[in-house]
Parts: C-alpha cells; structure tokens; sequence
C-alpha cells in the first residue's frame, strides 16, 4: 500500500515538474519473474523506472552506502529494495536478487554500473545477465531520456521508453552465454536509446 500510494504521488510529481511520458509501458510482462534494466544518469532514475511500470513493484538493487543513510535506508527497504556492494561481485546482493525473483517479482537494475551524465548508453557489467540466465526471468529493456539533464531550478523532459521483454537463452558454456547475453542487453538498450532520442529529437522541432 505505501508503495502504490508514493508511487502515484510521484508519478503526479513527474507529470507536473517535468512533463513525464512513458511509452512502451505495455512490454512489462503481466506477471512472473523480471529484470528491468535501465540506463543511468541521475540519482532520480530509480523513481522514473518504478513511475512507468504502474502494474507492478520494482525491487531495486541499490548501492550499499544508500542503507546507510538515517529514514532513507529503512524507507528503501520497505519498497523491496537490497543492498550490492559495487565492483565487488556480490554474492549476497544476488542470492537476494535471486530471492525476488524466485518470488516471481520484478527486480531493477542499472547494468552499467554507475550514474554517466551524458545521457549515453556505456558498456555493460555482467551482473544482469548472469543473474536472467540463473534465474530464467525476462530482462526488459528501458531507457530514460532527460534526467542528466536534470539540475536544481531546471525542469527537462522527462521521458521513459520500455522496449519488448528478452528471454536469454542458455547455452552449454554458462561463460559464453553470459557473455552473449550481456551482448543482447546492450544492444537492446542501445537500439532504444537510438529510437528515444530520435523521438526526443523530433518533439523538440514542433
């Protein structure tokens, strides 16, 4: 309940301050296990992505140092979100991933592995693939546009693309398929980001 009640107040928030759109919203799958993958630019990504997905929570895997903070952290956690030591290969953060997702949630994700203000898309960890092969949940693609953006005073468009779900599929080599895996993910989101901005570039003219 709290998180349907934030989530609409944020959502009124986005629509109000940065004229937010989503498009695509209908490629989230119903139900069974997900990973949402994102693109990431600024530290407001995470409510832009739970924002578009109205038909269900998103937990996210979030940094570490985010729990640590007095109110936030608890209020995170009560959202679904768990903690991942970054640059660490953390077996915890995906045992607990794998919890939620054996719980046929949906889990969030920024592949990247840190915020990159030039709104681009950057080469990808392997985390999330790794974790869509062990797990055999879908991996949805998404792409935020305006949120680097984003400044104190300074109210950008806000738009969020969700591309077609991806069901990566297993090979004999689990290093081989992760890696092509990791591969398809970023070209997915690569092709949305083109499309996106393309979108982005055509609504400006008018």
């Amino acid at each position: 309940m709290l998180y349907r009640v934030c989530r609409a107040l944020l959502t009124g928030f986005l629509r109000l301050c940065y004229r937010f759109q989503v498009f695509g919203a209908e490629h989230l799958p119903e139900t069974g296990p997900v990973i949402v993958v994102c693109n990431h630019a600024n530290f407001i990504d995470p409510i832009v992505v739970g924002c578009s997905l109205q038909k269900r929570q998103v937990c996210f895997m979030a940094k570490e140092e985010l729990f640590r903070i007095p109110l936030l952290g608890g209020l995170i956690r009560r959202f679904g979100a768990f903690p991942v030591k970054r640059g660490t290969g953390d077996r915890g953060a995906f045992r607990a991933a794998r919890s939620v997702l054996a719980a046929g949630k949906v889990v969030g994700m920024f592949p990247e592995g840190k915020r990159y203000r030039d709104g681009k898309i950057h080469p990808l960890k392997p985390g999330a693939a790794m974790l869509a092969v062990e797990s055999g949940a879908q991996v949805l693609p998404m792409v935020v546009t305006g949120t680097h953006h984003l400044k104190l005073f300074r109210f950008p468009r806000i738009k969020a693309f969700v591309g077609p779900a991806l069901k990566l599929e297993a090979t004999g080599d689990k290093k081989e398929t992760v890696r092509q895996g990791t591969e398809q993910i970023f070209t997915s989101l690569l092709e949305l980001w083109e499309k996106a901005e393309a979108a982005v570039a055509e609504w400006a003219k008018l």
